[in-house]
């Protein structure tokens, strides 16, 4: 099985037309290399972090950027996996990913923002109308409790978020109806 690691990736003047060529660690050439790969296997692009960021049977429709690239035998392909950045190469095999604490953390901001987006978006227009003077009394009222969910959301503290059970026990807060 072929595994090539730490592509680099150059631009090259070629009478005026600009290529992209990569090279792996070794300074092996990409495309001169896809000839070592076998027809009946599956090729994975991954990261310095094994991250899966692409695949395919056919070697010639990929390109590994600044990652690596590997074949893995079909028999060896866990069930389950897609590229839904879940799954990592280790160096041997397709595993699912394990996320670091500081991971945990970015994905319960990222949801957090997602939802204040979400919250300012419903309440534009309302401000808008607050500052005019012409906002009507029910819809301040839903303006109020909305601002007090964004406060909460703001307030919410995510520090402890380290693992999938600290995420999935997130107690987002509920807006008042």
């Amino acid at each position: 099985m072929v595994i090539m690691r730490n592509f680099t990736v150059k631009n090259i003047d070629l009478n005026g037309l600009l290529i992209a060529v990569a090279t792996d660690e070794t300074g092996a050439d990409w495309y001169a290399s896809q000839k070592f790969f076998q027809p009946d296997t599956l090729k994975l692009v991954f990261e310095k972090n094994g991250v899966i960021v692409s695949m395919h049977h056919d070697v010639s429709a990929l390109w590994p950027g600044e990652g690596s690239v590997a074949e893995v035998a079909t028999e060896n392909i866990p069930d389950g996996f897609c590229l839904n950045g879940k799954w990592v190469f280790d160096g041997i095999q397709i595993k699912p990913r394990t996320y670091t604490a500081a991971e945990w953390q970015k994905k319960a901001d990222e949801q957090r923002q997602v939802l204040l987006k979400e919250a300012a978006a419903t309440t534009t227009d309302w401000r808008t109308e607050l500052q005019l003077d012409v906002i009507a009394e029910d819809d301040k009222v839903s303006l109020i409790k909305w601002m007090a969910y964004i406060k909460e959301l703001k307030e919410l503290n995510l520090n402890n978020v380290t693992n999938e059970g600290a995420y999935n026990k997130i107690a987002w807060p509920k807006l008042e109806s």
